[in-house]
């Protein structure tokens, strides 16, 4: 019992730390899968928003535009490139109105107070809103044009587009752009766009399936040691049980007797195969009183344990009854058999002394399949059927003795059903024939050779 609560310790370790793996697998793919929706997309968004800022400045600058009212084809180049991307572009002043914008419009501009602080400090420009194409980022960036060197008559001036004025080194804007940085002119103009975050997500599309994955195989191996851990317990049981019918079928075959513990008048051999660790069948051959041998053979109904027992119970009472009348000592355990056990319990048994003195075999067949008897040079069978009804079954019944004379070289061969009733892998039967055959045309053979054979 020491050695099982130890090895069960061991197991709840080995358990505990299995199920505390998959709890740190499952929690940690979590969080790495809201770690990479709510800052890695975001990120990709942004940076996807900086390179489609990046290009429209570079053609801006490529083309010469110095006024936003002439970046509508480039606006629509860059929607008509990245449609599955950018939702709308929108070109702002920097006091927050619209000068010119592209695509679907799913809020008004609102450009927040601390907008520059936060381009200074390279911080996230992006804010999140929801649209019927699914979650966006709306990301606002500095607009780089080149300014104009001079206007012409009939051109707008730079005031009237909205742009600021350069003012020389330590004075301020009249123009009320505050904090304004002489080298700031270039950035009048913001862009707004609305990046699909739906669509960026895409890039991450392996990571978060592979992260579902994690979860899954986590969460199944946390419900399998759980179901392991709650079956264990079954387990062992059923080992500790295990190991005690292994110990129940050495000590029933030990209990089998051996070749040379018979007198030397009888040559025996005899052969068993449980279907289970311990079965319902037994013999046994013994000196029961000085000059007189006890043959036995019996069958228990069922298999197992339960079988087992029964088994030890008629092993006994045999072994302790005398051998006189033992047709008698036959009934007396019948009736115990039906007061003590249930009705579907019974046994066949077949219980013979033997005379060497006088060759006389002096016989009990309750319900057995009846022995077969050879005689030297013979190839005739004689069935030994004298006897009664099984025991177990009737508490009045009764039961006669049968004897006969046994030459000198005659073979007596007793077997249960298990033997004529054993099937092929083609579901054939053994049958009573075949046996007939293997004891009648080997005449010679020796009980060894013919249990080989069976």
């Amino acid at each position: 019992m020491k050695l099982r609560r130890y090895s069960q310790w061991k197991f709840g370790i080995v358990l505990g730390i299995g199920a505390a793996i998959a709890l740190v697998l499952c929690i940690q793919c979590v969080r790495t899968y809201w770690y990479a929706d709510s800052v890695l997309v975001p990120e990709q968004a942004e940076r996807e928003a900086a390179r489609q800022a990046g290009a429209l400045s570079a053609a801006a600058r490529t083309a010469g535009i110095t006024a936003p009212a002439a970046l509508g084809p480039l606006m629509e180049h860059a929607m008509e490139s990245a449609s599955d991307r950018v939702i709308s572009i929108r070109v702002l002043d920097r006091d927050g109105t619209v000068l010119l914008h592209r695509g679907i419009q799913h809020r008004p501009a609102n450009l927040a107070p601390n907008w520059w602080e936060r381009v200074e400090k390279h911080q996230s420009l992006g804010t999140e809103i929801s649209t019927p194409e699914g979650k966006a980022l709306v990301v606002t960036l500095p607009l780089r044009m080149p300014r104009a060197l001079h206007s012409s008559p009939g051109t707008p001036s730079e005031q009237d587009h909205g742009t600021p004025k350069a003012v020389p080194n330590g004075q301020s804007d009249s123009s009320g752009l505050r904090g304004q940085r002489p080298d700031d002119r270039h950035n009048a103009y913001l862009l707004e766009l609305t990046i699909s975050l739906k669509t960026v997500a895409n890039t991450f599309s392996r990571l978060r399936q592979n992260l579902i994955l994690g979860v899954i195989a986590s969460l199944s191996l946390l419900a399998s040691l759980t179901v392991i851990g709650l079956r264990a317990p079954h387990y062992f049981r059923g080992k500790y049980l295990e190991n005690e019918l292994q110990l129940a079928r050495r000590v029933q075959s030990d209990l089998q007797p051996k070749g040379d513990s018979v007198a030397a008048h009888v040559d025996f051999a005899a052969c068993a195969l449980a279907a289970d660790h311990v079965g319902g069948d037994f013999y046994d051959i013994f000196e029961a009183e000085p000059g007189k041998i006890a043959l036995v053979l019996g069958d228990v109904s069922g298999k197992g344990v339960s079988a087992a027992l029964l088994v030890s119970v008629l092993h006994g009472a045999i072994r302790s009854a005398t051998v006189s009348a033992h047709e008698l000592a036959l009934e007396r355990i019948n009736r115990m058999l039906c007061e003590r056990t249930a009705c579907e319990r019974f046994a066949t048994l077949f219980w013979a002394i033997f005379e060497p003195e006088t060759r006389m075999l002096h016989y009990v067949n309750a319900g057995h399949t009846p022995p077969m008897l050879v005689r030297e040079g013979k190839r005739e069978i004689e069935r030994l059927c004298e006897g009664g009804p099984v025991l177990g079954l009737l508490p009045g019944a009764r039961y006669s003795a049968g004897s006969v004379h046994i030459d000198a070289r005659a073979t007596l061969v007793l077997c249960s059903d298990g033997v004529t009733e054993a099937v092929s892998s083609s579901e054939e039967e053994f049958g009573d024939g075949r046996l007939e055959d293997i004891v009648v045309g080997n005449p010679d053979a020796t009980p060894a050779q013919i249990c080989r054979r069976s």
